[in-house]
């Protein structure tokens, strides 16, 4: 069953075959699910937290304990609604954001474009094409969190760049040093074969949000939980986010 509908409510695993389940077999005690997926009780209780807080499942309680399962079919339905209306309004705030700080109205508008699950991500990265009159790229890059959404998709991606020969500068997690060290991946070695330059964040740092900046567009891409991208088409934005990166990179080490 294809479940990339569920994508935009960034649930975890677990979270998402509860949610299946209880869809699938109707209102049930946590014993219950627990038998019918194989899973601890613990698992399922820590899965029901991010449904109820999302109002994808309701709990009922009567004198044989708490249930968990759904009131009816358009739910779901409902949830989704109210989840993309959450987008459509973070969306606007940012394009107005964006505008009451515009300093010169001459200029045309900034564009900003939201995606949603790995899919959304994917064409994120596909909407900003390579160019062969923009040679740098900056990026701050959770390389393994990245590369697990689809490694063939982002290893075709990354080498379309060689046509162009444009050259990848990139911050990386400490704990991602292991990658350039390791045979396997030979496409993100930190070479100059490869048009690339990596610095790594002080170890103990961690995040899951990466963002590309390539000419007047950034892409922000969340590898965890959430897996949504936005990208934003904006030459003072990519100004002051190439600030906040240059930075970034001066505090990383070699």
């Amino acid at each position: 069953m294809n479940t990339a509908f569920l994508d935009i409510f960034g649930l975890p695993p677990k979270s998402k075959r509860v949610l299946l389940d209880v869809i699938a077999q109707g209102i049930s005690s946590v014993a219950v699910i627990s038998r019918r997926l194989n899973m601890p009780k613990s698992s399922v209780y820590d899965a029901v937290i991010p449904l109820l807080e999302q109002s994808l499942i309701n709990e009922y309680s009567d004198n044989r304990g708490k249930t968990f399962g759904i009131s009816d079919s358009g739910q779901l339905t409902r949830a989704h609604k109210e989840k993309m209306d959450e987008l459509q309004k973070a969306q606007t705030s940012l394009l107005s954001f964006i505008s009451h700080n515009h300093g010169d109205n001459t200029v045309a508008k900034p564009t900003v474009k939201f995606y949603s699950g790995n899919l959304g991500i994917k064409q994120a990265f596909r909407d900003i094409p390579w160019q062969k009159d923009i040679t740098e790229t900056f990026m701050v890059w959770p390389t393994r969190d990245m590369i697990d959404i689809d490694e063939e998709f982002f290893k075709w991606h990354g080498t379309q760049r060689f046509k162009y020969n444009v050259f990848i500068y990139a911050i990386e997690k400490h704990a991602d040093r292991a990658i350039q060290r390791g045979t396997k991946h030979e496409w993100l070695k930190n070479d100059k074969k490869n048009l690339v330059s990596v610095r790594y964040l002080p170890k103990g740092v961690d995040c899951k949000m990466s963002f590309w900046l390539y000419g007047n567009k950034c892409l922000f891409a969340s590898s965890g939980a959430e897996k949504i991208a936005f990208t934003v088409h904006s030459r003072e934005f990519c100004e002051m986010m190439k600030l906040l990166w240059k930075s970034m990179w001066n505090e990383s080490k070699k």
